[in-house]
């Protein structure tokens, strides 16, 4: 077993004593570093592979491989595939391979809505639609980088990432409508699925990369950390005019966070607001990183056992729709639920 920090063996233990098979699964293979060849890894990938949440997903499968009815979405092949992968799922099982045999092959994807509301617009105006989709899915699963529209979004968000620096204000890159913000056209800013696709790919990684990686991101969290309001993206008229939602990035989790910002997030009256801001919080790549001081508070709430008993039920029941793992919430399974994904978050950071 890996060293861990006095910090978060009670967790960790906790966890393997008392979670689900995926949960303890994801602790071995992704915290201590279990090898996967090992035979109690074997058996909890099998384990993890009848529960019901994980079930209910790979029952979502056309037998053409498509899984769900569209390309982006909780019923889309991104949400069945990231909730696989998620649960502990490995990309190498054969239901999700044939899913990306699907995804790539144009006879079949055309058989199915292979977009979604916007994405081609999006794609025209190069902030991140279909193609971004589609390229975030073959990431996740580790498709080869010199895979054509893999290749190509990579650059694509590279170039919105360097394109933060020549920008002094938010008013660079986009414009206040009568009732909205969007951005301007062709305009570069990274949004969330550009940040993220760099993230989970390597290929660009140079030494000088990152260097510019770091400065933009943090230049980028300057111009952004006091922004309160959504930037929309506007369709031409060949897409119907009007706008969109894009994939933005929550900068705002960059912010050091204390304990009392904290007991704010989670006592926030939109329900949903501590499990999306966890989810961001986790999902932050160490060349965006701006501090460590959330992560040290979440580490801290953890160890003193304060977390769970603070959260209201209302917080608790939205939590589990967005960060969930446990198939039946009975007995301490919310509880697991809730130290998994606060030890997801922290324990990279801090290990």
């Amino acid at each position: 077993m890996a060293h861990i920090a006095y910090r978060f063996q009670k967790s960790v233990d906790f966890l393997l004593q008392n979670a689900c098979p995926s949960i303890r699964y994801l602790v071995h293979r992704d915290l201590l570093n279990t090898p996967m060849d090992e035979p109690g890894m074997r058996s909890l990938q099998a384990e993890l592979l009848r529960q019901s949440n994980v079930q209910k997903h790979l029952a979502a499968q056309h037998d053409d491989g498509w899984f769900g009815h569209e390309l982006h979405g909780n019923d889309g092949m991104d949400g069945h595939i990231g909730a696989l992968l998620n649960y502990g799922v490995e990309p190498s099982h054969p239901a999700i391979q044939k899913g990306i045999v699907a995804l790539m092959t144009p006879e079949i994807a055309a058989q199915h809505k292979n977009w979604f509301r916007g994405g081609d617009a999006l794609d025209a105006g190069e902030r991140g639609g279909n193609r971004a989709v589609t390229a975030g899915i073959l990431s996740w699963v580790h498709m080869p980088e010199d895979t054509p529209m893999l290749r190509e979004e990579i650059a694509l968000s590279w170039e919105h990432l360097c394109a933060v620096k020549t920008y002094t204000s938010i008013d660079d890159f986009s414009v206040r409508g009568s009732s909205e913000r969007y951005y301007k056209p062709l305009v570069r800013f990274p949004g969330a699925n550009h940040i993220s696709l760099l993230a989970a790919t390597q290929g660009w990684r140079s030494e000088t990369n990152m260097k510019i990686a770091k400065e933009a991101a943090t230049h980028a969290y300057v111009l952004m950390k006091g922004v309160d309001e959504y930037i929309t993206f506007r369709k031409s008229r060949e897409y119907g005019g009007g706008v969109i939602g894009p994939f933005n990035y929550n900068w705002q989790a960059l912010r050091p966070h204390n304990k009392e910002d904290i007991c704010g997030i989670i006592n926030a009256p939109y329900n949903f607001q501590f499990a999306f801001w966890l989810g961001a919080v986790s999902g932050v790549p160490d060349w965006m990183r701006q501090s460590t001081e959330t992560y040290e508070v979440l580490a801290d709430v953890l160890e003193c056992d304060v977390l769970f008993d603070s959260i209201p039920d209302r917080v608790l029941k939205a939590f589990r729709q967005v960060l969930g793992k446990e198939p039946v919430w009975r007995g301490c399974a919310a509880r697991c639920d809730v130290i998994y994904a606060v030890l997801r978050a922290c324990y990279p950071v801090l290990k």
